[in-house]
């Protein structure tokens, strides 16, 4: 049973044909919830999600707490919201590292993957009292300093591994002459993969405007759900997360490096986020309640906006819906199709290519296959 989707590419034939992307849509998990108490449901959400089981679960016990009336501590909210952001900096760590190198024909570097996979249990662990923070109407308790341990010692890992410098540094470059320069001297897997894009001429490849999603509003959630289908246009990615920063700003139109880079701009961004997150400097999502009784939950997971909403009549769940971020992306006439379409002039070893990096830019962890016709 899949539960992320798997995307089929096929590349034509003959140089100038159109480039076909179909979606297959993920096994509906959600009938196995009906029934269910919410527990038991959040039993099942990380169990039966391989990706992004953190930010799954966060929608999730949003989306039963919206449905249930019930609202957590400030303190539990900022705990959630923390561990998924540090899943979604685990997620881009893990592709500039183990993916990115692949690409370009490198070897990754498996011991430095192995580090960053113990980032998020540890910092799981370092919240008090948070072994189920994730339960509905869970109440958490931080002790900050067991958590600045661990944010330190990921920005100092960020610094080293995937930035060769300091990351506030590193954002402060602004323009395609600056992020070439720190590309070329970088000595690390993301410098060269970016260096490598400048030098192959492929890093303004595949450059469209990015179309938004309208702020999701559960009182208009039909006209939401009209815009969720598979004729939008509209993304959910990291570059739309990040396109107001100002080192990505500097870039021009989203090409293939500037999709990239956005995923770096994040990664730079997030230890310094989680840390406001902690503080209570910014505000976490919150479970949502319509008139209808319906409870949603929507969280930035690493792929894009991620929604689950809910019903729980006399205790037991009696509707459940997940709208996950890789339909949209990779709609008829997604960013994904479009960005794929750019590629029709290349020949078939460079379309190959190319659907690889398109693919990696816009949602590295679907599950996709490349056809030649």
């Amino acid at each position: 049973m899949s539960t992320e989707g798997k995307v089929l590419i096929e590349l034509p034939s003959k140089p100038g044909a159109p480039v076909g992307v179909t979606f297959r849509p993920p096994a509906d998990v959600t009938r196995l919830f009906i029934g269910k108490t919410p527990d038991e449901v959040l039993t099942l959400v990380p169990a039966l999600h391989g990706v992004c089981a953190t930010a799954q679960t966060h929608a999730s016990v949003l989306a039963l707490e919206g449905a249930l009336d019930i609202m957590v501590t400030d303190e539990t909210a900022r705990a959630r919201q923390a561990l998924t952001m540090m899943e979604c900096l685990r997620e881009h760590g893990l592709r500039a590292i183990m993916d990115w190198p692949r690409l370009m024909g490198e070897t990754a570097d498996n011991l430095a993957a192995r580090q960053a996979m113990t980032f998020l249990p540890r910092f799981q662990a370092a919240l008090s009292g948070a072994s189920a923070p994730f339960s509905v109407g869970a109440k958490v308790s931080m002790t900050m300093e067991p958590l600045n341990s661990v944010i330190a010692e990921v920005s100092e890992f960020l610094k080293t591994t995937v930035f060769g410098e300091p990351l506030q540094g590193w954002l402060s470059r602004r323009g395609q002459d600056a992020l070439r320069d720190w590309a070329e001297s970088a000595k690390t897997a993301a410098g060269r993969f970016i260096s490598w894009l400048f030098a192959t001429d492929r890093f303004a490849v595949a450059a469209f405007p990015p179309v938004r999603l309208p702020e999701f509003d559960p009182g208009t959630l039909p006209v939401w759900l009209s815009s969720e289908n598979h004729n939008g246009m509209a993304e959910t990615t990291s570059y739309i997360r990040r396109a107001g920063d100002p080192l990505l700003a500097g870039l021009g139109t989203p090409g293939l490096g500037v999709r990239f880079a956005a995923r770096l701009v994040e990664l730079a961004r997030l230890p310094g986020e989680i840390l406001a997150v902690l503080a209570g400097e910014s505000q976490p999502p919150s479970a949502i309640r319509d008139e209808s009784c319906w409870g949603y939950g929507t969280v930035d997971a690493a792929r894009g906006l991620l929604v689950h909403t809910a019903t729980v009549e006399a205790g037991r769940v009696s509707a459940y819906r997940i709208l996950p971020p890789t339909g949209r992306n990779f709609a008829t006439h997604g960013i994904a199709a479009r960005c794929l379409d750019d590629l029709r002039a290349a020949n078939e070893d460079e379309r190959r290519l190319r659907a690889d990096l398109v693919v990696n830019a816009i949602d590295p962890c679907v599950a996709y296959e490349v056809r030649a016709g």
